[in-house]
């Protein structure tokens, strides 16, 4: 830490300290990082046929890049305080850059996704970097703002990525996804060079305990990938692997209690404060990333809406929770965690309710788009859980409660994107119409596929304005027994997600209110 700052507890509160310039600086890298994850799903079509390479093996490039992520998360609190901040923005921007010109020029899918599990590891130091970064420069009367605005980055940069891929995979070529963040990166390397010359985070150089890394690796790791190929592995896959991951991850947490100076401090939790939040954060990504899936899903699959549609659908949710989190994250500041999140926990088992209670088959765009938006903007309340939580420890844990945090992201969303996923095969099996179809085939998720473009002669508003019965009608390619069976398997999904709402409602309520 530079010797100037040292009389500050606080980077922001020396009037020298370039603190926007520093964290806008990291925004850069994150908000690329970010925006690159969901710029390679509209890809993987694309890419299926150039590399001749099935659904399967083609999701390895999402669920190989969670898998990295997961794996390494644990390590990047002892990352944090080994390396000074400057060198490790630079690493964490470099190997990304590393991983884009792999991935850029790939002869081969192997090499390609070589390149991806590269950019994972980069993305597995962003996040907890930020964080710790943003804890370090502000107070935490100050904190919630900032970390709003982080959130709103990372919540616009998904949002983005589909309609920015489409267009340059259209007018350029897929290489383009890489090759259009290098110079992007480029110029978070000239900023870092230039602004961020202190150490935000104090240099202890940990002792790293290897068996914690590979029981990390393996426990973590294993449980992304189950929780990603949930719907695909056989049962005595599933047997084996959950069960040994499980048990790898039990033998971590063990080891991390008894060591002097563990991989990752769990003593965190001894904090009841940023144990609620951690319940009510992961909670969240669970479920939003589940929600993610099942929505379009319904949209296409169901009611036969388009590509196009089902975005529009989606895209009033994402703008809202974007533009909401540095006002909840500035809420949280002035008023305290309890008065943001459980509210917004609330709201989240409303909407559930609503989407369970009345999606069917004639469900009108505008009722989803509502639905959606108000799930959307509340998730955006219980994001700011993750600050409320951080700034409960003190400062020592910081590093751990940011990797705790990281760990978890990941998990939370591969487990919450199968259980629904998985859930709803089962519903279909289970559906009385699941035997009924063409030839006696039985019907599933995998047999349908939207075929209707709506908007292509009426336009976009006519297209919003159609009920899905009437896209149905004019669609006419599936069956109204396999939009019965898959409408089964998303209403037994649906049912099951405000369980899970009333976790988090239940852990929020455990907040302490301003001033306690």
């Amino acid at each position: 830490m530079a010797s100037s700052s040292r009389q500050y507890e606080y980077f922001d509160d020396d009037p020298a300290f370039p603190s926007t310039l520093v964290i806008s600086t990291l925004f850069v890298g994150a908000f690329i990082g970010f925006l690159n994850e969901t710029l390679l799903n509209v890809a993987l079509p694309t890419l299926m046929g150039e590399f001749s390479v099935d659904k399967t093996t083609v999701q390895w490039m999402v669920t190989g890049f969670m898998l990295v992520m997961g794996a390494l998360a644990p390590l990047t609190a002892s990352l944090v305080q080994w390396l000074d901040t400057r060198r490790l923005t630079l690493v964490t921007l470099g190997t990304f850059l590393a991983g884009s010109a792999i991935c850029a020029t790939a002869p081969t899918f192997g090499l390609l996704l070589t390149g991806r599990l590269v950019q994972a590891v980069s993305a597995a130091l962003t996040m907890p970097l930020l964080m710790n970064a943003t804890l370090a420069i502000y107070p935490p009367e100050r904190c919630g703002k900032v970390m709003g605005l982080v959130a709103m980055v990372f919540s616009a940069a998904p949002a983005l990525g589909p309609t920015i891929s489409g267009f340059i995979i259209d007018h350029f070529g897929w290489r383009w996804l890489f090759l259009l963040t290098v110079p992007l990166m480029l110029v978070a390397v000239l900023l870092v060079l230039r602004y961020l010359k202190v150490t935000l985070v104090e240099i202890t150089r940990p002792r790293i305990d290897l068996l914690s890394v590979v029981l990390s690796v393996l426990g973590f790791g294993g449980l992304v990938y189950g929780g990603s190929t949930f719907s695909e592995a056989s049962a005595l896959q599933l047997a084996v692997l959950l069960p040994v991951s499980l048990l790898m991850i039990g033998a971590f947490v063990v080891r991390q209690f008894r060591l002097k100076t563990p991989l990752l401090n769990l003593r965190a939790f001894g904090h009841a404060q940023f144990g609620y939040a951690v319940i009510v954060l992961a909670s969240n990504i669970f479920l939003f990333l589940g929600m993610e899936l099942l929505m379009p899903m319904y949209a296409q699959q169901v009611l036969m809406l388009s590509a196009t549609v089902t975005g529009l659908i989606l895209l009033p949710g994402s703008i809202a929770q974007a533009l909401l989190m540095p006002v909840f994250g500035t809420l949280l500041d002035r008023r305290g965690g309890r008065f943001v999140v459980l509210p917004g926990t609330v709201f989240i088992l409303i909407s559930l309710l609503g989407m369970w209670l009345s999606f069917d088959a004639t469900s009108r765009v505008w009722w989803l788009a509502t639905l959606f938006g108000l799930f959307s903007a509340a998730g955006a309340a219980a994001m700011v859980s993750e600050t409320y939580g951080l700034n409960a420890l003190p400062r020592n844990l910081n590093p751990h409660g940011a990797a705790i945090m990281a760990t978890l992201n990941p998990i939370a969303g591969a487990l919450g994107a199968a259980f629904f996923v998985g859930v709803t095969h089962l519903g279909e099996r289970l559906s009385p119409n699941a035997a009924v179809g063409d030839a006696g085939t039985t019907l599933s998720t995998d047999s349908l596929h939207p075929t209707l473009e709506l908007g292509q002669a009426g336009g976009q508003g006519a297209a919003i304005d159609t009920t899905a019965h009437a896209a149905a009608t004019a669609g006419g390619a599936l069956t109204e027994a396999a939009r019965a069976t898959m409408l089964d398997g998303l209403h037994l999904a649906f049912g099951l997600a405000p369980f899970v709402a009333l976790l988090m409602l239940w852990a929020a309520s455990r907040f302490h209110r301003k001033g306690q």
